[in-house]
């Protein structure tokens, strides 16, 4: 399916993405990035539902749809939020261009 480790440094990337960004002086508005955090949160419950030892093979299923399910959730929310942030940063600097500052 995917591999833990790539998924936690995904994971751990996409939380500390609003950390970098405060530090870095830029905040236009803080939803994306909330977004992007939230993302990262889903990439750790993926890897935490492949990580789980379990015997029984209904509750193994289970887990491993949950395992997927999560993925792809923290997937959707990282496009949103860049796609989202890409087009306030697009958006802002035309704004500037027009006004002559």
């Amino acid at each position: 399916m995917f591999m833990i480790y790539e998924m936690l440094v995904l994971a751990l990337t996409a939380l500390v993405a609003p950390l970098f960004a405060r530090y870095a002086g830029y905040e236009l508005r803080r939803k994306p990035f909330e977004l992007v955090g939230g993302a990262g949160l889903f990439f750790m419950l993926a890897a935490a539902f492949g990580m789980l030892p379990v015997t029984s093979s209904v509750i193994s299923s289970i887990w491993q749809v949950a395992g997927i399910v999560s993925y792809f959730i923290g997937w959707l929310g990282l496009l949103i939020g860049a796609i989202w942030e890409l087009v306030d940063v697009v958006s802002i600097s035309e704004a500037h261009e027009h006004t002559g500052s």
